[in-house]
C-alpha cells in the first residue's frame, strides 16, 4: 500500500516506514492476543459498529481487538463492497459478531443507521484505517461514560473561519491532545441520545437517507451533544498506510471533498443553532 518512490532517499524512507508499520502491527497483535478481557465498565456495555469499504484486509484485526473486551456486547460489521464476501476475511465464530454483506454499496453515514437499529445506549465506531488496542477501546468507552454530554474521540478538526478569505484550509486537524473540537474524525464514542439528535439534524438539512451520506455523517454526529465534541490524548496503536491514497481514501479521491464538507458543516451548524433556540412546547396541566 506504500507509494512507489524513485530516489534512493525516498526508497530508504519507504523501507523505514515499512519496518515501522510491521513493528506496529506485531505490537498490536501481541496486545490484542494477550490483553486482559475487560468486563462491563461501571456495569455498562456497548455495541461496536465497523464499516468496510475498500480495506477488507483490515477488518480481522479491528474485530479481534473489539471482541477482546467483554463490555462490547455486539460487534456489527457492514461490508459495502459487493465484490467482497466479508466471511472470506473474518473467521471469528464469536456469537457477538454480526456480519452483513450489503446488497448495494452504502456510504459512511450507514454507521449511524446501523447504530440506531441496535437500540443500544452506547456505541463505539472507528474507521477501517485506524487500529486501537483493546485497552484503548476501553479508554474510549470510559471517556464517554465519564461525560455523556457529547461524543468523544481521539482525532478531530477545529473550524478556522479566518482562513476563508485567504483560500486556506478551513479545518485545522488535531490529535494527541485533550481538548474540545468542532468535528470528530475517524473514531467515535456516542450515545443513543446523540443518535436521536443526529436524525433530527439530518431531517433539518434535508438528508432523508443517511445510508447514502458519503461526506458529513461525522459532522452531524459532532453537533449531536449539548457541548462540543471532545478528543483525548490517545495515540492509535496503528494507522493503515492506505489512509492517504487516492482511490482508497475518500478525501483523496474527490477534488470537491473539502468544498462539500464546508457546505455541510455550515448547514449542520446553522440547523443546530436553530434547534437550540426553538421554544419549548408548553406542558398541559390540570
Amino acid at each position: 500500500m506504500l507509494p512507489y518512490r524513485d530516489r534512493w532517499r525516498d526508497k530508504l524512507g519507504t523501507f523505514l516506514e515499512a519496518i515501522y508499520l510491521l513493528g506496529g502491527y506485531a505490537r498490536l497483535k501481541i496486545a490484542t492476543r494477550f490483553s486482559a478481557e475487560a468486563a462491563a465498565v461501571c456495569g455498562k456495555t456497548c455495541v461496536a459498529v465497523l464499516l468496510s469499504h475498500n480495506r477488507p484486509q483490515n477488518m480481522p484485526l479491528l474485530v479481534e481487538a473489539a471482541l477482546r473486551n467483554r463490555f462490547v456486547a455486539r460487534v456489527i460489521v457492514s461490508n459495502s463492497n459487493p465484490e467482497v464476501r466479508m466471511r472470506d476475511w473474518i473467521t471469528s465464530k464469536d456469537p457477538r459478531l454480526v456480519i452483513t454483506d450489503e446488497a448495494t454499496r452504502t456510504q459512511p453515514g450507514h454507521r449511524l443507521v446501523l447504530a440506531k437499529q441496535t437500540g443500544a445506549e452506547y456505541i463505539l465506531s472507528i474507521d477501517d484505517d485506524i487500529f486501537l488496542a483493546p485497552a484503548q477501546w476501553k479508554s474510549l468507552f470510559e471517556f464517554l461514560l465519564a461525560d455523556e454530554q457529547c461524543p468523544h474521540g481521539i482525532v478531530g478538526d477545529v473550524y478556522c473561519p479566518e482562513m476563508e478569505s485567504s483560500n486556506g484550509l478551513l479545518f485545522n486537524h488535531v490529535s494527541g491532545r485533550d481538548m474540545e473540537v468542532d468535528v470528530l474524525t475517524g473514531v467515535y464514542a456516542f450515545t443513543g441520545e446523540h443518535l436521536r439528535r443526529v436524525f433530527e439534524l439530518a431531517a433539518r438539512i434535508g438528508v432523508s437517507n443517511l445510508s447514502q451520506l458519503r461526506n458529513g455523517e461525522d459532522i452531524l454526529l459532532s453537533f449531536s451533544g449539548t457541548t462540543r465534541p471532545h478528543i483525548h490524548e490517545v495515540k492509535p496503536a496503528l494507522l493503515c498506510a492506505s489512509g492517504c491514497l487516492p482511490g482508497i481514501a475518500l478525501w483523496k479521491s474527490d477534488d470537491g471533498f473539502w468544498d462539500e464538507r464546508i457546505r455541510v458543516f455550515k448547514k449542520v451548524r446553522d440547523a443546530s443553532v436553530a434547534m437550540e433556540t426553538l421554544p419549548e412546547t408548553p406542558k398541559l396541566t390540570g
